[in-house]
This record gives structure tokens, C-alpha cells and sequence, in this order.
């Protein structure tokens, strides 16, 4: 098993933040201060990303999640909360079907169980071919912005130059592998509505990698649905009072509290 990278802060019951494509546990840093007060709150780099080894075998999300699963036994980490942004959404579907996590409730954060669509996967080899041709820079200056509604990228642009810098050390190769896995992956929307814990989904009006419509199909198979008015694909940054509220009234409601 690679070694996972992460940081961990405050004491109760686990909360575990995955991060999504291209970005790294230090995206997390200030959101996870008020969940802090009351949660132990783990946020590991994915494998690949960061600080974190990539797997020799390469990237599948069943090889990943299985990584993830192993890293939290490793740790200790028991009746976790477990929630993941886009791709970590997708990590943490496939890691509740796992017999080894030991998870009390997940979240799916601009994210969806649904596969891609065919032309989703198209839009997927072109970003694979993209990034043979040019290299990661120009990708991640070009990915990076466009993720934020237009009208919040101004009042976000501190953080977008941070998600960019940390994005341009990647190794392309991970980029590469993980956009492959995104377009071969499973649907998991049986898995989400078999899942016997509480279960969150979050989710951005104006959000231009998980459209609207997708993420309403997904509001029977959740105990707790949320949709963030005049936000893109990063909540957690366009609106992070409220995403954090969200998260909060969540863990409590559902019995998760300290």
C-alpha cells in the first residue's frame, strides 16, 4: 500500500474529507476549522496527488478505494464519516461497498453515483489527449478557474491562484490515470441507496462538472439533500458558511456528534 499523506485535527467521532481531482488535503485547511470543534476531522491526499506515493498498479477507483480502505484501518478510524468532493464523491461510493472501512454516514459533495455519460467519456479522452500533448500547466491554468460560477471567480481568485499552484506540481501521469478511472468507473446509485447510514449530498445550482438535473436524481436515495444556490463545483469555497453549516447540522442530526 502507497503511503497516504494527510493532516488531522480535533477529537471525536471521525470525519474523513476526501479531496477530488487535481487538489490536494490542503483545500480543506480552513474549511475544516469549525468541524474541528467537535469532530476529529482526517484529510489525506489521494494517492498520486500530493504528498501521497501513486499505487504501482496504476489508477482504477476500485484499486483507489481499496488503497483508502486499507489506510483507514491502518489509522484506526472507525464509524467514520466519510465524504468526498467529485472524484473523493466517487471514491467514497465505492469504498461503502467495501466490507474493511468502518464508515456511520457518507456525503457526496458536487458529486454523483452516476457513471459517465458517452459523452462525458469523450470529453474524458480529450482531456487525456490534452495532456500527452501539452503537459499539466497549461491544463490546470485552463481546469482550475472555470470550476467556480463566473460571479463567484473574482471574490474567489486567492484561492483559485492556490488551487492552481498546488495543481501544477501533479505529476501528469496522475493526472492521465485518474481521468481514465473517472471515465471507467462503475454507477453506483444502488450502492448509495443500499447504504444503511446516514447519507448527504450537496450539490451547486450552477455547477459545471455535475449538472443540476443529474444531482436532483439522486434526492430519494439521500437522507439529508442540499443545493447551494449561485455555486459552481466548489462549495466549499463559493459557499463555505453554508457548506459548513450543512456538514454540521448533518453530523448532529444524525447522531454523530461528540
Amino acid at each position: 500500500m502507497p503511503d497516504i499523506a494527510y493532516w488531522k485535527s480535533g477529537n471525536g467521532t471521525p470525519l474523513v474529507l476526501l479531496p477530488g481531482f487535481g487538489e490536494t488535503k490542503e483545500m480543506w485547511t480552513d474549511f475544516a476549522r469549525p468541524l474541528a470543534d467537535s469532530y476529529e476531522v482526517w484529510c489525506p491526499d489521494l494517492p498520486g496527488f500530493g504528498e501521497s506515493k501513486a499505487p504501482e498498479e496504476g489508477f482504477t477507483i476500485p484499486s483507489v478505494a481499496q488503497i483508502l480502505g486499507q489506510w483507514l484501518v491502518k489509522q484506526g478510524i472507525l464509524n467514520a464519516c466519510l465524504l468526498g468532493h467529485s472524484l473523493g464523491g466517487y471514491l467514497v461510493l465505492e469504498m461503502a461497498g467495501l466490507s474493511n472501512p468502518s464508515l456511520s454516514a457518507i456525503g457526496l459533495f458536487h458529486s454523483t453515483a452516476f457513471a459517465d455519460t458517452p459523452s462525458k467519456k469523450e470529453t474524458r479522452n480529450q482531456t487525456v489527449a490534452f495532456l500527452e500533448k501539452h503537459g499539466v500547466a497549461p491544463f490546470i491554468r485552463s481546469f482550475v478557474p472555470p470550476l467556480f460560477a463566473a460571479e463567484n471567480r473574482e471574490a474567489c481568485g486567492q484561492v483559485i491562484e492556490n488551487l492552481v499552484a498546488r495543481g501544477l506540481q501533479h505529476p501528469k501521469e496522475s493526472l492521465i490515470g485518474y481521468t481514465r478511472a473517472m471515465r471507467d468507473r462503475s454507477e453506483h446509485l444502488e450502492t448509495l441507496k443500499n447504504f444503511s447510514g446516514p447519507k448527504l449530498m450537496i450539490c451547486g445550482d450552477q455547477d459545471p462538472a455535475v449538472p443540476l438535473t443529474a444531482s436532483l436524481e439522486h434526492k430519494s436515495g439521500v437522507t439529508d439533500f442540499h443545493v447551494l444556490a449561485n455555486c459552481g463545483h466548489m462549495g466549499m469555497f463559493e459557499r463555505k458558511s453554508e457548506s459548513q453549516a450543512i456538514i454540521l447540522n448533518f453530523l448532529q442530526s444524525s447522531s454523530l456528534n461528540k
